[in-house]
């Protein structure tokens, strides 16, 4: 499954819930990522490039480890989420994001 968030959710995502803007993380999250993950056990392709301004860090934490607080295991996310994105940077903060939050799971 490929989800680019540019073309299938907003060019320009912000914020970390509704109170932030209507194309926040929480919103990406709940339409997006978790009904992917529900829909089957296939890769869950998730394309960063293409947005407008960036993305800003609780867009990223709540949308990405947003997963492991709202019921998607760290096992199904580690296995079946593949960030693809031209920034490196983007990758490792999303992955950091995840791990501190299954670490507080844990």
């Amino acid at each position: 499954m490929k989800i680019d968030i540019a073309i299938n959710f907003s060019p320009k995502p912000f914020g970390r819930d509704s109170n932030d803007g209507q194309f926040s993380g929480e919103r990406f999250r709940n339409e997006q990522l978790i009904p992917a993950f529900k829909a089957s056990d296939e890769e869950i392709q998730v394309y960063l490039d293409g947005v407008e301004r960036g993305y800003g860090s609780s867009f990223l934490d709540e949308a990405f480890a947003g997963l492991l607080r709202n019921g998607v295991t760290y096992e199904a996310v580690k296995s079946r989420l593949k960030i693809i994105t031209e920034d490196n940077g983007y990758f490792d903060e999303i992955w950091e994001y995840i791990e501190d939050q299954h670490k507080r799971n844990s």
